[in-house]
């Protein structure tokens, strides 16, 4: 048929005519498209779409028939996609003409917009800036369409699809769990064994899967593979789905056997693949040419990382081969082709491990894996592509490997191994950012644990190549990042009026004001509070480049450490770093003249029996570790099943905890105690970083080799990261003297009560006491903002709940006053020279020991200048004295917090202690029954920051 003859209203009634309910298949789509091409008169797809884009650009200019001609193409454009066609760039210009100049009817200019709107990004584009565009035209267009509407749910699809996407590409959690939620709510409005609803089902059992292998959790992992599964088993063979469903399933199956598999020492099982490499490209032949990429891709990536996990070379290969394919189609800098590349790079990495332990040369594989990672790192351009830190961590891989190869004594070794650690520091960056962008606690937490053992290996190699410089901002990039983004989210408003984005900036006050609570019995990782991911993601869009950039994403050097040790009058910090498989422990030392310094620390290693780990049976047993490091909730009575012998308040083994604090002096602290020296006749002053699990270990209640406790020898506290340490030490006093005390706000807790009032009565008077039925948390909270700052005493229960909304929580009276509050929230406790919590865990971390994120922390974060928390539930009676005596110095011999904390610690040891003048008699006739040498009673609380 001739050019000038077609008539494209005549070609869409034949396709409506034509279509039989089978599009989504294989033959039912070939069917429309020979159609269509045969209508047309053209050979292929992409001569068609020439064909109508010239004959488009010939008619009169900005006139009906344009804009009519331009809506009728891009109608017909996904038939024309699944012939082949590719992204033309000419979809927005006929999508423009259209809206501009084509009919006026409301349902025409909808239909056109869906499919123009949806036409200008592919299945493999990461174009985020296009999607943002498109779902916002797509929400506009929405509101213009009835509720009742059969077409709304088309609208409503589409939406979904697109956060949905948005999500994978920009990396925000609470925007999976928005749009998913949104999918799940629409999915009952489609009949069971209905086509759509199948597909609905498939694409929310293959998300929420991921999400589990996130969160390795194995039950809700299993319950979405089988869901995946059936629904699966039910789709027609050449459904066009399928392809993509096959291979998520795969993925998930293999996820789940390798979780159960970790703790038989086999990860992976056999290979349980469902198709050759021949079969996916016979199958994936059908699919459009972005679409066949796609598929091929995801397969490709999928076995590239299973086959270079368990030492399978030639299964590489093939995967290699697919990735390859999967490449050719597309431009250098398109989303798909840069993962695809990342992987490759990777894989030809492995095959360089494989040859080197087989005796063969790997540089051929290695040189190859650095110049694909490295084009393909550098294409994605920075931490916010979701791809970077990964991308940058395998080059980084890459480059110590072929270090190694060359070998240290030369210099193109030295070289490759300087190079390793740059790329790897630099590539940190990603974790601060993906924290950064997370708008819930939990999400942030996930973020920073993928990014903390990528971080540790890279200061192990700091260490290893004796670049001390480099191993500090290695130690400190993956740490407690939850608690740098909520410091960083203060800031952020005033931020953005510096670099002219005021109406950034309003939106962001409003949505960290405005943040509705979670609704009663609803998911307990959600909802996220505060600006969402999308917002943030502008946000740090519009400080990226900004002279705040370096608020971001600095981490502190030596020099930044040692003015912050200087003004808070403390002699060193250190890192320790527990040794792992065949690495030593370390402690990494910065002093207060900013020199840095490093020691092998053997016997500080996580397979020690006194942490739980595989040596002999007589350690610190794995469920008393539980209850030290934050345990399950509830765990403050004793357990049913411990020996008489060995109960202890609170279910704490006494015993246990001896040898535990034992194993740290002789191993840790009697060795960094001789490193460290005094300053100015002074005795050490330590500020300890404790990495991983080691965060759960009472380091100032170590018993050196000479019988006396760290504690004795030099005043230690604790930072969760060298980052928070300078930003609490830039605080400056307010002079506040009064108090804000509250005891037994539940009337559950005796010694509390009487503990709250004797603290109040002696040195805070002038002060506010809450108790029972007062010390709500809307009460507390007021009263500490009317003080302008001061000290915040509180003595009631404290919870630790991981993996649920509110990780750690105090018990007041009607309510709770949750660590989240304290850190998501817009107003915070400003300016407290003091908070203490006098409560049970409230520094034990329910987000993970490197996130560090506890009560504690929480308070340094909402503004405090100084914090006591504990590690353990403590006993109420030995509380009460050691809090007493704490504020006793703190105000009658005027000792900054960690001085008076120690101080009070060292009375507890003291056999011959005195109740100082003023003490209640009912206190004082306590005095005399604690003993010395009970640990639990003391050694549990820990001091934070000035």
């Amino acid at each position: 048929m001739a050019n000038e003859r077609y008539d494209l209203e005549v070609l869409m009634e034949r396709l409506i005519e034509a279509d039989s309910g089978d599009s989504s298949t294989f033959a039912g789509a070939r069917r429309m498209v020979t159609l269509a091409l045969d209508y047309l008169g053209c050979a292929t797809a992409t001569q068609a779409f020439d064909m109508l884009y010239a004959d488009w650009r010939g008619l009169p200019e900005a006139s009906a028939i344009q804009g009519m001609r331009a809506g009728q193409i891009l109608v017909l454009l996904p038939t024309l996609r699944f012939g082949g066609l590719g992204h033309t760039g000419k979809e927005a210009g006929l999508l423009r003409a259209a809206r501009e100049y084509g009919l006026a009817d409301e349902q025409w200019q909808r239909a056109v917009f869906m499919v123009g709107s949806l036409a200008g990004f592919g299945v493999g584009s990461d174009d985020l800036a296009g999607m943002e565009r498109a779902s916002t035209s797509l929400a506009q267009v929405r509101a213009s369409v009835p509720m009742d509407a059969e077409e709304a749910r088309v609208f409503d699809l589409a939406d979904v699809e697109i956060r949905l996407r948005m999500s994978q590409i920009g990396g925000g959690a609470d925007e999976i769990a928005t749009a998913l939620h949104d999918m799940e709510r629409m999915r009952q409005e489609f009949p069971v064994g209905t086509e759509i609803r199948s597909v609905l089902e498939i694409e929310i059992a293959t998300f929420k899967g991921n999400q589990a292998v996130r969160a390795r959790d194995e039950t809700a992992l299993a319950e979405q593979i089988g869901r995946l599964a059936a629904e699966l088993s039910g789709l027609p063979a050449d459904h066009r789905e399928r392809v993509a469903a096959e291979s998520n399933l795969e993925f998930l199956e293999l996820s789940l056997s390798d979780f159960r598999g970790r703790s038989t020492g086999q990860p992976f099982p056999p290979d349980s693949t469902r198709s050759t490499v021949q079969e996916v490209r016979a199958q994936v032949a059908q699919l459009p040419v972005e679409e066949r990429a796609a598929a091929l891709g995801a397969v490709g990536i999928l076995r590239a990382s299973r086959a270079s996990a368990v030492g399978d070379a030639d299964a590489l290969r093939e995967a290699m081969r697919l990735l390859e394919d999967a490449m050719e189609p597309l431009a250098p800098d398109d989303g798909l082709r840069l993962r695809c590349a990342s992987t490759l790079g990777m894989a030809h990495a492995s095959l360089g491990y494989m040859a080197a332990a087989e005796g063969r040369d790997p540089l051929p594989h290695v040189d190859r894996g650095i110049s694909l990672l490295r084009d393909s790192w550098e294409r994605m351009g920075g931490p916010a592509h979701p791809l970077w830190g990964n991308t940058g961590a395998g080059l980084a891989e890459a480059y110590r490997m072929r270090g190694d190869v060359l070998g240290w004594d030369g210099h193109a070794g030295r070289r490759d191994h300087a190079e390793a650690r740059r790329v790897g520091l630099d590539a940190s960056r990603a974790a601060a950012w993906d924290a950064l962008l997370q708008s819930g606690t939990a999400d942030a937490a996930e973020a920073g644990r993928r990014g903390s053992a990528k971080a540790v290996e890279l200061a192990r190699w700091c260490l290893a190549d004796g670049a001390l410089e480099d191993a500090l901002p290695a130690l400190d990039s993956a740490r407690a990042l939850v608690l740098h983004a909520a410091t960083v989210a203060v800031s952020v408003p005033d931020m953005l009026d510096d670099v002219k984005a005021p109406g950034l900036a309003d939106r962001w006050r409003q949505a960290a004001t405005s943040a509705p609570a979670p609704a009663p019995g609803a998911d307990p990782l959600g909802p996220s509070t505060g600006p969402t991911s999308r917002l943030r993601r502008e946000v740090l869009g519009a400080l990226t480049d900004s002279p705040y950039e370096r608020r971001l994403f600095h981490v502190p050097c030596a020099d930044d450490i040692g003015e912050a040790l200087r003004n808070m009058e403390r002699t060193a910090l250190a890192y320790l770093l527990p040794g792992v498989g065949g690495e030593a422990g370390a402690a990494v030392i910065v002093t207060v003249d900013g020199r840095t310094g490093s020691m092998p620390l053997p016997g500080l290693h996580v397979d020690a029996a006194e942490l739980g780990g595989e040596g002999t049976g007589g350690g610190l047993r794995r469920d008393i570790w539980g209850r030290l490091a934050g345990g399950p909730p509830g765990a403050d009575a004793t357990p049913a099943d411990t020996p008489p012998a060995a109960q202890s308040v609170h279910g704490v083994d006494a015993e246990e905890l001896d040898r535990l604090c034992e194993w740290a002096g002789r191993e840790v602290m009697a060795p960094l105690l001789d490193a460290v020296t005094r300053f100015g006749g002074r005795e050490p002053s330590l500020v300890l970083v404790p990495m991983g699990m080691l965060g759960a270990v009472p380091w100032h209640a170590a018993r050196l080799p000479s019988g006396r406790y760290a504690c004795q020898e030099a005043e230690v506290s604790y930072m969760p990261s060298a980052r928070l340490l300078c930003e609490v030490a830039g605080r400056r006093p307010t002079g506040v003297r009064r108090a804000v005390v509250v005891g037994d706000p539940t009337g559950d807790l005796e010694h509390a009560g009487a503990e709250a009032r004797a603290i109040h009565r002696a040195f805070y008077p002038e002060g506010t006491l809450l108790g029972t039925a007062t010390a709500t948390p809307a009460t507390v909270a007021g009263r500490v903002a009317r003080q302008g700052g001061g000290v915040l005493h509180l003595a009631c229960h404290g919870t630790v709940e991981a993996g649920r909304r509110h990780s750690s929580y105090l018990e007041l009276s009607g309510g709770r006053l949750p660590a989240e509050e304290l850190t998501e929230g817009a107003s915070r406790l400003r300016d407290l020279e003091l908070v203490v919590l006098a409560a049970c865990r409230t520094n034990v971390s329910g987000h993970g020991y490197d996130e560090a994120y506890s009560l504690s922390t929480a308070f340094l974060v909402a503004g405090a200048r100084s914090v006591v928390g504990s590690l353990w539930p403590v006993p109420d009676d030995a509380t009460s004295l050691l809090m007493y005596m704490t504020h006793h110095y703190l105000n009658r011999e005027e000792l900054t917090p960690g001085a008076a904390l120690r101080r009070a610690q060292l009375w507890m040891l003291d056999p011959g202690r005195q109740a100082p003048p003023g003490m209640p008699k009912e206190m004082v006739a306590r005095v005399g029954r604690i003993k010395a040498d009970d640990l639990i009673g003391w050694a549990g609380f820990t001091h934070l920051g000035w």
